[in-house]
């Protein structure tokens, strides 16, 4: 049997190859009766066009990347996933091709950025785990491709970011404590060079402030999202400073760690020390005691990547640069009433 050809479908349509091409191709200055007919007989013949072919000619690329740096699987918790999830949901419900690419800080000293994603034929990509002094900050900015960041905003013509409001979350995470009468509150960090590490220790300041009490850098750590190093940093804080009652952690990865301290220590959860973690993994609901912790949904914040970026590459207009997803404050067992000297509850 021959094989149909885009000549085939140009010559039984009436038109000319290229007409059949800018069709398929998705260009809009093609009148709607002549596309109707080009499609029409396209399955009338049943002519399939070549995709990679499709890619080269067309002037409007349609490749979506899903950038991953310095990607580190965790069986515990895998945020980065649950973002692949949602930028490859929304390339299956459009017709963006989509590519996922593990990138390192290493490769982003040996190739520029624009070298990298021209080279695969990206139209966007959406970027997570970049830090903020890693190479491609910089280059960002003055991009010529469509870029979408998650948790990290640059401002620049065609950069975009989508998150949770990482200050806001971590305020009221704080807040949530200091309602309950903790004063004395730890916060186990993640990386100084991460974006969310100071924005959600913003948070945390914020509330002591708001509430006049004194913010101690002591009670500050920087853990890494590390469920040991956590551990061993909470076990010092708990040797060295008798009088706190409650963590708030950046993560809950950093949570586990606090909470097996707590108990290392042979102190009770909630009763003598509160916890509060951030992500809402799936674990965290498992725990022993349950973590009360900040749920993000890290799928649609993939999802909403995906559909901002698409509307840089396809030059819509676009009403904000930066989307936040809503977060919520989900209270479960770590967190009670701070206890008084005699031993009541407050």
């Amino acid at each position: 049997m021959k094989k149909i050809t885009i000549k085939d479908v140009a010559k039984q349509a009436g038109v000319s190859i290229g007409t059949v091409s800018r069709v398929f191709n998705g260009y809009t200055d093609i009148g709607e009766a002549t596309k109707q007919k080009v499609l029409r007989i396209a399955d009338e013949l049943e002519y399939t066009p070549n995709l990679s072919a499709r890619s080269l000619s067309s002037k409007k690329k349609r490749n979506i990347a899903l950038l991953l740096n310095n990607l580190e699987l965790n069986n515990k918790a895998n945020l980065s996933m649950d973002i692949l999830s949602g930028v490859y949901q929304y390339t299956q419900e459009t017709d963006f091709e989509f590519f996922l690419i593990p990138i390192t800080t290493e490769q982003q000293k040996e190739k520029s950025l624009q070298k990298f994603l021209n080279e695969r034929d990206i139209s966007g990509a959406v970027i997570q785990g970049l830090k903020t002094d890693d190479p491609y900050i910089k280059e960002i900015e003055k991009s010529s491709i469509p870029i979408v960041l998650v948790d990290i905003e640059i401002a620049g013509d065609h950069v975009g970011s989508v998150s949770v409001d990482n200050e806001q979350a971590a305020y009221e995470a704080v807040e949530h404590l200091l309602s309950l009468g903790h004063e004395h509150i730890a916060l186990m960090n993640g990386r100084k060079e991460a974006k969310v590490t100071v924005n959600r220790e913003a948070g945390y300041r914020k509330a002591l402030k708001e509430r006049q009490i004194e913010v101690r850098q002591e009670l500050i750590q920087y853990a890494n999202f590390s469920e040991d190093i956590a551990q061993m940093m909470a076990l010092d804080l708990l040797k060295n400073y008798p009088d706190l009652t409650a963590f708030f952690c950046a993560s809950d990865i950093m949570a586990i760690g606090v909470m097996k301290a707590i108990k290392e220590t042979g102190k009770t959860i909630p009763e003598d020390i509160s916890v509060v973690g951030f992500d809402d993994i799936t674990l965290a609901q498992y725990l022993t005691p349950p973590l009360s912790t900040v749920t993000q949904n890290m799928k649609d914040i993939g999802y909403q990547a995906a559909t901002l970026l698409s509307r840089f590459i396809l030059n819509e207009e676009i009403e904000r640069q930066h989307i936040f997803v809503p977060h919520v404050l989900t209270i479960r067992e770590t967190t009670t009433e701070r206890k008084t000297k005699s031993g009541a509850l407050r």
